[in-house]
């Protein structure tokens, strides 16, 4: 017996596959947002920065050992220091920067491994 034999099951296939990718597809629509995915080796004394256009952006920031200063340059939202695990939705009224250091222990302190994901909102 064929399925064409049982139209209505067929049908619910149908539909029940479109929803499936309906739904997959929805879920990874947020990583379409990403601005920025990456890990960094900050070391002692050291920073990185990123340029931003103006909008507003969700930062998950982590830092592996003491801790890293954030600043965003620009934006709406606090500088921070010594954090180890950072989220923040922050507002971007025009071009600037979100600016991530290593602060400096007399040059003798260790580098920070700090991952970095940005999402626009």
């Amino acid at each position: 017996m064929s399925l064409s034999s049982f139209p209505r099951l067929s049908s619910l296939r149908l539909l029940g596959g479109l929803a499936l990718a309906a739904v997959l597809g929805a879920c990874g629509a947020s990583d379409d947002n990403v601005v920025l995915d990456t890990s960094e080796t900050i070391a002692d004394g050291s920073y990185v920065s990123y340029a931003l256009d103006a909008g507003t952006y969700q930062a998950e920031i982590t830092a592996s050992n003491n801790g890293v200063n954030i600043q965003w340059v620009g934006g709406n939202c606090s500088a921070v220091s010594n954090i180890k695990t950072y989220v923040q939705t922050c507002t971007m009224s025009s071009k600037g920067q979100l600016t991530i250091t290593n602060p400096t222990l007399l040059g003798l302190g260790g580098a920070e491994i700090v991952t970095i994901k940005l999402t626009e909102k």
